[in-house]
């Protein structure tokens, strides 16, 4: 079995996130691959797809990508500069998921908290203290304390899971079993 882990992220974060998954999945032939460095050809068994977050959903580079899959058992993962348990990481991971649900067999997803980068950042500051993204002093205090992340114990839990997932897929088919989409 093939597994591609395909990522793209902007301040490393996720590609963190990515390497983490790529390093614990069990596969004869895997590979990792940087949507920066184009789009990889689709010819894994799993496919394992992470994005930071941007405007809610996957950034513009994903969002074009994740559509062209089709047929293959996939994984879903994100990162972003806000609590990974909150309902816009929920929907920001929904909007990737609903990119490749209906011709995929979706195997899991895991959002992980991530630093948002210095530029990034400094874009929200010369934007003022209005909106969402403001620098007002809650939002202070959560990029610095979201600085420090993904955390190891985020990488494991990213890694397990996909690992996980990955190993119970490739089970089912070798036991001639039917693998419906968790998510």
């Amino acid at each position: 079995m093939k597994i591609q882990v395909i990522y793209s992220s902007l301040s490393g974060q996720t590609k963190k996130v990515a390497q983490a998954i790529f390093d614990a999945v069990a596969a004869d032939d895997k590979t990792l691959h940087d949507l920066k460095d184009g789009e990889p050809a689709l010819d894994g068994d799993v496919l394992l797809l992470g994005y930071r977050v941007d405007k809610g959903g996957p950034n513009a580079e994903m969002k074009a990508f994740l559509p062209k899959i089709q047929g293959k058992a996939v994984g879903i993962f994100c990162t972003l500069g806000y609590y990974a348990d909150s309902s816009h990481a929920q929907k920001s991971l929904d909007a990737g998921i609903a990119l490749v649900k209906e011709q995929n067999i979706l195997l899991g997803s895991y959002v992980c908290n991530g630093a948002l980068s210095e530029s990034i950042i400094d874009r929200f500051r010369k934007a003022g203290t209005s909106g969402p993204h403001s620098a007002s002093p809650e939002n202070e205090l959560r990029w610095e304390i979201l600085q420090s992340h993904p955390t190891q114990a985020e990488l494991n839990l990213a890694a397990e899971r996909f690992r996980e997932r990955a190993y119970l897929y490739q089970k089912y088919r070798e036991n001639g079993l039917a693998f419906s989409s968790i998510v």
